[in-house]
């Protein structure tokens, strides 16, 4: 499993210091094979895509496929990278780490982090601490088109790497759910919150089937590649 990473659109109320995160735009990865970067000419595309939909830069994301959601030294110091850069003229800027397959996780839900970075250092000042805040759900219905054509890009996208998830594969050795059921469970939560349960059902549906029908793998090189699809790090918005 690869690493994937993005960009977050939202707005930051002065008067109520909340910030909200509305959307969450991928972006193409520079891995090293141990770190993920966020690649500069899809990040200023990223920026520009929330830009036109109204919202604001307001975090970036990445994910920790398999292990916990804490951060790592190299994502603290690029946090307060993009920190520094993002938050001039009293902007907010958070950082989120999403972990949809951790094996010390037992229940089907994607675990996240959101964080910032405080201008304290560590015990042996090698590094600035970083601060974890508490998360609520907006109580707004998503806009059902769009997340449906986003899901609908990112399959067409990501496919046929080799290094996205299988989704028909079993999620942990002691469960039934395969990875699609485990991102259509992890969503399914998410919507009772915001809409009826006919409606959520209905659209679960249409995700499920989008991906059973349009996520095959074709023949590359004259040699079928693995099934492989994205997770569902992409989806959670």
């Amino acid at each position: 499993m690869a690493e994937v990473i993005g960009l977050l659109g939202g707005r930051y109320s002065e008067v109520d210091r909340i910030v909200e995160v509305c959307a969450a735009e991928p972006c193409n990865s520079l891995s090293t094979g141990l770190q993920c970067e966020m690649d500069p000419v899809s990040q200023t595309q990223a920026s520009e895509t929330l830009a036109v939909r109204g919202y604001s830069v307001i975090g970036w994301y990445h994910s920790h496929p398999a292990f916990d959601p804490n951060p790592s030294l190299r994502d603290i110091d690029t946090q307060a990278k993009y920190q520094s850069y993002f938050s001039r003229g009293g902007a907010k800027f958070i950082g989120m780490i999403v972990s949809p397959y951790n094996r010390n996780n037992p229940l089907p839900y994607s675990q996240i982090t959101c964080l910032v970075i405080s201008d304290e250092v560590s015990a042996d000042g090698s590094y600035r601490l970083p601060y974890k805040f508490e998360v609520q759900q907006m109580l707004e219905e998503p806009r059902w088109g769009l997340v449906f054509e986003k899901t609908r890009w990112i399959i067409e996208k990501y496919r046929l790497s080799r290094s996205s998830v299988p989704m028909d594969k079993i999620f942990r050795r002691d469960s039934d759910l395969t990875c699609l059921q485990k991102l259509l469970e992890c969503l399914r939560k998410t919507l009772s919150k915001v809409t009826n349960c006919f409606i959520a059902e209905e659209f679960l549906t249409q995700i499920e089937n989008l991906f059973l029908s349009n996520y095959k793998s074709k023949p590359e090189n004259g040699m079928a590649e693995e099934n492989t699809t994205v997770g569902p790090k992409e989806l959670l918005m």
